[in-house]
Formats: C-alpha cells, structure tokens, sequence
C-alpha cells in the first residue's frame, strides 16, 4: 500500500510541474525576440527541444527553425550544459544530474501574416509555433508565458492571465494557439450572450464604424451560435485586426479563442451604410469566416489536429469540411442576420461557382485529394519554379463551399425540410467534442471524414454514399439540378464565362 501510495504521489508531482516561458523583446528596431524555457528535468537524463515545421490552419512545412539562431542550455545554478542539433528543428540537452534545464535562443521575427510574427519599433505580432519551442514527451505539460515588451507598449492575449504581462495555459498545444498583439493598440469590447468580447486594431477605427461593426459581430456571433444551440464555448474571445492599406496581403487566421484579420484596407474611410463598399464587406465576411472556426476545426475537428504531431505533415482528406464548410457557414450568417441582401449572398455564391467551375483541374483531382495535397501546394512553391500547379490545384475552400450548399439541399429535401445541414454539425460536434477527452489536449475526440459521411446519411434519412462518392471521392460535374429544389437556377453566361446563380421566375 505504500508503495501504492507513493507512485500516486510522484505522478502527481511529475505531472503538476510546470514549464516557464519568458519572452523577450529589448530592440523591436531589429526584429529579434529572446525566449527563455525553464523546464524541470524529473530525473530525465536528456531532454529533447524541437520548434514546429508548420502551424496549425496553414497546413504548409515552413520550417520556422530557420529564424532560430544561438541556443544555449544551462542548469539551474547557471552552469552550461551540452546541447547538440538533432535535426533541422531538434536539439538535445544532457541534462547531467541538474534540476533545471533552461534553454535559450533567439528569433528573427519580421513578417506580418497569418503564419508568422513581427517584431518592430510599432510593436509585435506573435503567432507561437514559429516562435516557442516544445519539451518532446512534455507537450501535455502546464505552461506559464511571462513576456518582457517596451512598458509604453499594450499587450493582450487570449489566455487567461495571472498577472500582469503573464499568462497560462494548460498545455503546449493551447499555448501556441494564442496569439500576442503588442503596441499601440485600439481596444474595444462588448458582452454579449453573457460572454466577453475583445476588438483589438493596430490602427485607428472611427467610433461610427465601430458601432455598426459591433453591431454586426453581435449577430454573427449570435447567427453561428443558434446552430449549436448554446452559448459560445468560452469566457472571453479575442478579434485581432490588422486593417492598413501598408499590408501586402490580406489573411486570416482561426485559433482557440480568437481569430486574426489582416486586411489591406483603409479602416478609416469604409462604407458601412447602403453603400457599403467592398472593403467593409471583406471585413464583415472574412471575420464571420475566422469565428466559425471557434467551433469547426478548433473543437471539431479531424482526427490529427488536436493534438498536433508538428515534426511532419499530418494529413487529413477532410479539410473541405474545416474549410469549405466554414466559408458556407460564414455565408449563411451573413445573410440569417440580416447583414447581406438575399441578392447579395446569390451574387457571392455565383462567383465561388464560377471560380470552381472555370477552373481547368476540376476534373482532375478530387475535393479529398485537393485537401490531402495541401501540404504540397499552399503557399509552399518558390516565386522561381515553374510549374502548372495552377492549372492542377484548385482551392478545396471553393469547392467545399458549393458542396456543402448541395449536402444542405440535398438533406433538406430528403427530409422534407425538417432537418439541414445545421443539424449535421450540431450532432458532429456534440459527438466528437462534447464528450470526455481521450487526450491531453481538449474535450473529445477526432472525426474521420467516414464519420462525417455517416451522420449526414442520418439526418437526412437516406444513404449519401453515392453524393460522397461521386462529388467528394470522385471529379464528376457537380449536380447543379439540386438547386431547383431552393427555387434557384444557375445560369452559364458563355460570352463572360460567368456562371450566375438566380431564383427560378415563379409562374403567375
């Protein structure tokens, strides 16, 4: 029994250590962060630091290592301890009978995305995979982020913090999923549905904009939680924005509780009234995008991503549904809340169809062989190569997309419109994320795309293996005729190659 006892005792002690993070920046002018991880060693002979080769939402080997330079191990009472590179992204240090191990390095921080961070005199975005190395075997492991920034500089981040400047987490995986906006920042936050919610811009935003944008957030989030039919699954959501015609792309990125929007847009002059522009509608809809996310691949997710093997690619043939699906449910809430027209969600559909529809590898590969092949051509060829991929990748977010308005249709009108696709989701994610977690990483489990399959053939009450088959598994010419059956038409217009999606004229 003592024995007993004291096993209990030492795996307690073991798994209630914590790992420390210090982040620091001292010259922001020179792009550079210094990180510090103080891990308790428990007797380890050896421990293994490796940074992520990719970062999850960008499923692209980036190999972040390359911006890692001069690692240093000591112990405890500062001796120097030897570290050796394992591989392109891995280190070993012997630990030699110390009770500490702290690991030094720095990194190069100068690009502004979704993927990576930027440190300057402005401030800093950190996105974490391509800035904090992992313990192998320790990823489960608490974690505490204290981060040392310029004191005139504001920081936020979604975590839940302890004091100031410093947060935890309860594992690696959660803590790189929260990214860290620092500068002069432009907060605002608003509750609603008895949750609180942060709206944090690097640049300026005139309080009428704000207020309509508000406005519009409140429905979305609204819109996309009636689905689930229950309040959001946080205390407190954080949206970056990044809003500057100085940006040299837009992007976007979905993490656990929060998203960041980065738009090549002057937030100062949008048009939010009757003649909302182009740039406020870009915002509204690519920020409706992000936050579906909060509950489609962040909770629900595939099977591999969460928790992350971020060694290597992991791949999953269900990213349309991550994706494609997001894109729809963007769509949907845009237009269930009153913030675009009917006409204008036709209008927006029309131009997904006609990107996918006039796209030459269409018949070439498959909506799971496009999502599987990821890895290979998102982002990951260099400006010099040449090559065809753009005659042989289409974008899995335009096809899922027009998908899943099939599979909406096709289920509606097998169950006589008493259940949707709404109810496919509801049932995925009350099966494979409100249940008890089989890891370390958060509640339930990872989907199978068979799984998805399976409880779509339910709701509807009919077999989906030959839709799967013919327009997931398969290139066959999606069936447009299923559009009938909402009173729509799509119309090919053979002199613009423009496909356009209307409502068929009803008879009087």
């Amino acid at each position: 029994m003592r024995q007993i006892i004291l096993l209990i005792i030492s795996y307690s002690v073991v798994f209630s250590s914590e790992i420390e993070y210090t982040l620091t920046i001292k010259e922001p002018k020179n792009h550079i962060a210094y990180v510090e991880i103080r891990v308790p060693v428990n007797g380890a002979d050896s421990l293994l630091f490796s940074l992520p080769a990719w970062s999850p939402g960008r499923y692209v080997i980036y190999n972040f290592s390359k911006n890692i330079f001069n690692p240093q191990a000591t112990n405890e009472i500062n001796h120097a301890l030897p570290i050796k590179l394992q591989d392109k992204q891995t280190w070993l240090v012997k630990t030699k009978n110390s009770q500490t191990v702290v690991f030094k390095y720095r990194v190069f921080a100068n690009t502004l995305d979704g993927t990576f961070s930027k440190i300057d005199s402005g401030g800093a975005s950190i996105n974490g995979a391509g800035i904090f190395i992992y313990v192998k075997g320790r990823k489960e492991w608490p974690v505490r982020l204290q981060c040392k920034f310029p004191p005139n500089w504001k920081v936020v981040c979604p975590l839940p913090q302890q004091s100031e400047r410093q947060w935890r987490a309860k594992n690696y995986d959660i803590l790189i999923d929260s990214p860290i906006e620092a500068g002069t920042l432009f907060i605002h936050s608003f509750n609603h549905l008895d949750r609180e919610h942060l709206l944090v811009f690097h640049h300026r935003i005139k309080q009428q904009i704000l207020t309509i944008f508000e406005n519009d957030l409140k429905k979305i989030i609204s819109a996309h939680s009636n689905i689930f039919k229950q309040a959001p699954p946080y205390k407190r959501y954080v949206f970056f924005f990044h809003l500057s015609t100085a940006l040299i792309h837009s992007d976007g990125m979905e993490h656990l509780n929060s998203c960041r929007v980065l738009l090549h847009i002057d937030p100062e002059n949008m048009q939010t009234d009757a003649n909302r522009d182009d740039a406020y509608d870009n915002l509204i809809w690519l920020t409706a995008h992000e936050y579906f996310h909060l509950w489609n691949v962040k909770r629900l997710r595939p099977v591999g991503l969460g928790p992350f093997d971020y060694s290597r690619e992991v791949y999953t043939q269900s990213l349309w549904i991550a994706e494609g699906l997001t894109s729809y449910y963007a769509y949907l809430a845009l237009v269930r809340s009153g913030i675009y027209t009917k006409d204008k969600l036709l209008s927006e559909f029309s131009g997904r169809i006609t990107r996918y529809e006039t796209h030459p590898a269409k018949t070439l590969r498959s909506l799971e062989e496009v999502s599987l092949l990821s890895w290979l051509f998102k982002g990951n060829i260099p400006a010099y190569e040449k090559t065809n991929t753009h005659e042989t990748f289409y974008n899995y977010y335009y096809k899922g997309l027009i998908v899943g308005i099939l599979l909406d249709l096709t289920i509606r009108r097998a169950s006589g419109n008493r259940f949707s696709l709404d109810d496919v989701m509801r049932e995925m994610y009350e099966q494979f994320y409100l249940q008890p977690a089989n890891c370390y990483y958060l509640s339930g489990r990872g989907y199978r795309e068979f799984d998805f399959k399976r409880i779509a053939g339910k709701v509807a009450g009919i077999d989906l293996t030959a839709f799967f088959e013919r327009f997931v598994r398969g290139t066959e010419a999606l069936d447009y005729a299923i559009l009938e059956t909402a009173g729509l038409k799509l119309k090919y217009l053979p002199e613009e190659n423009l496909y356009r999606l209307r409502p068929i004229p009803q008879a009087t």
